[in-house]
C-alpha cells in the first residue's frame, strides 16, 4: 500500500474543510479539526492541499448542492457526493497524486465498495467475490489469466474448480495467493497482507520469498519477504453477515476495527484502551454500536462533531 495520503485521509480533510466553510461552524468543530490535523503529518498535508484546492476553485459555495449532499447524514447520496468531490480534487490539480496514492483508486478500480458498504459480485468462471467496507479490486478473467488484484480493503473469494484446471491469483502489494478452488479471505493491511483458507486449497506466494501451501483453516500474515502464522477465528468474517464480533477484545482495538465502517475519527480516552469488549453488533448503525458498548462499560460518548467521536470515562463509572 502507498505510504502517502489515502482515500480516507483525503475525504476526511475535505469533510473538515467543508464543515469549516459552513457559517455555523462552532469552536468545537475548529478544535476537533485542529486535533485531527495534529494527529498525523499526513493529516496536515491533506489539509493544506484541501485549502489550496479551495483557493484555486474560488468559492466552494458554487458547488452548494454537492456540498449539502456531502454534509447530509449518511446514505448513498452522501457517498456519491464524496466521490464527486474526490474527482473535483483531482481536477483542481495533480497534487493529490495518481491512482496508487489511493485517492482515485476506488473510482478507477473495476469494482469497489464505499465506507460502511458490503458488496457481492458474481464473476465469470464460477467466481464469487464479497467486498468488505472501503475495498477496491481489479479483475482479469481471460484465456491468458485469472487474476484479482486487491487494491485496498478486504475480500472473500469463493471459486469452483475450473474445468481447464486453471488457478486464480489474488494479488496484493506484498505478493499473491494462488488458489485452485474453495474459499479464501484476503485483507490488505499497511505493509502486509492477511490470508485465511476456509475451504479448498491455496498457497501464499510472497514477492521475495518461497511460496508455501496453506493448511485448511490456516490464517497467516505475509510481507514481501516472510510469512507469519496468526491467530484468528470465524468471527473475522462476521462482516459477511453484516456484523462485527468481539470476544474479550481491547476497547482501543475494537474501536479501530469499527472505525473502518464510518468516516472520521473514532477513539477513546487512553486510560480506557485496555477495557474488554464482548458482543455481536450490527454494522449498519455504528452509532448504535457505540451506544451499546458505552452503556455496557458505563462510558460516555462524546461527539465534538459527527466526524470526531471519543469514548470517555462515564460520570457514573466507579
Amino acid at each position: 500500500m502507498s505510504a502517502g495520503i489515502t482515500l480516507e485521509i483525503a475525504e476526511q480533510a475535505m469533510l473538515w474543510y467543508l464543515e469549516l466553510t459552513e457559517p455555523q461552524a462552532s469552536e468545537e468543530t475548529r478544535v476537533a479539526c485542529r486535533n485531527w490535523r495534529q494527529a498525523h503529518p499526513l493529516h496536515e498535508q491533506a489539509w493544506q492541499r484541501a485549502e489550496n484546492l479551495g483557493r484555486r476553485m474560488g468559492d466552494m459555495r458554487q458547488h452548494r448542492p454537492l456540498v449539502s449532499e456531502t454534509l447530509a447524514a449518511g446514505g448513498a447520496a452522501r457517498r456519491r457526493a464524496l466521490k464527486q468531490l474526490a474527482l473535483l480534487l483531482m481536477a483542481g490539480g495533480g497534487t493529490w497524486g495518481v491512482r496508487q496514492s489511493g485517492v482515485l483508486q476506488p473510482m478507477l478500480a473495476d469494482y469497489h465498495s464505499g465506507v460502511g458498504e458490503q458488496r457481492t459480485l458474481a464473476l465469470a468462471g464460477d467466481i464469487r467475490v464479497e467486498l468488505n467496507t472501503d475495498s477496491a479490486i481489479d479483475v482479469e478473467l481471460s484465456r491468458e489469466a485469472r487474476r484479482i488484484e486487491l487494491l485496498r480493503g478486504e475480500i472473500l473469494v469463493t471459486l469452483g474448480q475450473d474445468g481447464q484446471d486453471r488457478r486464480l491469483r489474488v494479488e496484493t502489494a506484498q505478493g499473491a495467493i494462488s488458489a485452485g478452488y474453495g474459499r479464501v479471505s484476503v485483507r490488505q493491511r499497511d505493509g502486509y497482507s492477511q490470508v485465511a483458507l476456509l475451504q479448498g486449497e491455496a498457497r501464499v506466494e510472497p514477492r521475495n520469498a518461497s511460496p508455501r501451501a496453506l493448511a485448511l483453516g490456516e490464517r497467516v500474515n505475509f510481507t514481501a519477504g516472510e510469512i507469519f502464522t496468526r491467530r484468528g477465528s470465524d468471527a473475522d468474517l462476521a462482516w459477511t453477515q453484516g456484523m462485527i464480533v468481539a470476544d474479550g477484545q481491547r476497547l482501543a482495538d475494537f474501536l479501530q476495527e469499527l472505525s473502518r465502517y464510518r468516516r472520521g475519527h473514532l477513539g477513546c480516552d487512553p486510560a480506557l484502551a485496555d477495557l474488554r469488549v464482548s458482543g455481536t453488533y450490527p454494522l449498519d448503525d455504528s452509532d448504535r454500536v457505540l451506544a451499546a458498548v458505552a452503556r455496557t462499560l458505563r462510558l460516555d460518548v462524546r461527539a465534538m462533531t459527527r466526524y470526531w467521536v471519543t469514548l470517555q470515562p462515564g460520570t457514573t463509572r466507579v
